[in-house]
C-alpha cells in the first residue's frame, strides 16, 4: 500500500465506529458534503518552510460530515494541504455554544495526515476551533488552527457545506 493510501484507510477505520454509533442513536442524522476551499496563514512561510517559500492558500478537497445532534458531528475527507501535500482527516466536532439559530461554536479533534514535518506525514493528532453557520441546505465551517511554535502558524480555513439529507 502506498504511503498516501494507508493513512486514509486508517482515518476511515477510526471514524467508522463514530459514524455507526450516530446512525443507531439518532432519530434523523444530517449528512453534509464539505468542500474545502481556502486557508489564510497569518505568518510568513519562511519561518516554517524555509526562505522564499509560500503556503498553499487554495486547499481544495472534499469530505462528508454527519451531524447527529446540533452539538455533535464527525467528518472524514481529503484536501490538498498548505505545504502542497495530500491530506486525509477524520474529526469529531463538538459545538456547545450557540449564537442564535444558525451559528454554533466549538472545537474539532481527530487525526490528519500529509504534513511531512508532523509525524513524517503519517496520521497524527489534530485540533482546531470551529464556527459553523448553517441555513437550510447550505453552510460553512470556519476553522481556526492556533500557532504551534516551529510547526504551524495561526491559520484560518474555510469549508463550504451542502446538505444531502432532507
Amino acid at each position: 500500500m502506498t504511503n498516501r493510501v494507508a493513512p486514509a484507510l486508517l482515518l476511515l477505520a477510526i471514524a467508522s465506529p463514530a459514524l455507526a454509533q450516530e446512525a443507531s442513536s439518532a432519530s434523523r442524522p444530517e449528512w453534509w458534503v464539505d468542500v474545502n476551499v481556502a486557508s489564510h496563514h497569518f505568518e510568513s512561510a519562511d519561518d516554517y518552510l524555509g526562505p522564499g517559500t509560500h503556503f498553499n492558500q487554495n486547499n481544495y478537497g472534499a469530505g462528508v460530515e454527519v451531524q447527529w445532534q446540533p452539538r455533535h458531528a464527525a467528518s472524514v475527507g481529503y484536501f490538498r494541504n498548505s505545504v502542497y501535500e495530500d491530506s486525509w482527516y477524520a474529526l469529531y466536532h463538538y459545538t456547545p455554544l450557540s449564537l442564535g439559530r444558525h451559528v454554533r461554536l466549538g472545537a474539532m479533534v481527530g487525526l490528519v495526515s500529509g504534513y511531512p514535518g508532523y509525524n513524517n506525514g503519517n496520521a497524527a493528532p489534530a485540533g482546531a476551533l470551529v464556527a459553523k453557520a448553517e441555513y437550510r441546505r447550505v453552510g460553512l465551517n470556519l476553522i481556526y488552527l492556533p500557532r504551534i511554535p516551529g510547526s504551524t502558524p495561526n491559520t484560518l480555513g474555510l469549508q463550504l457545506k451542502f446538505k444531502l439529507s432532507p
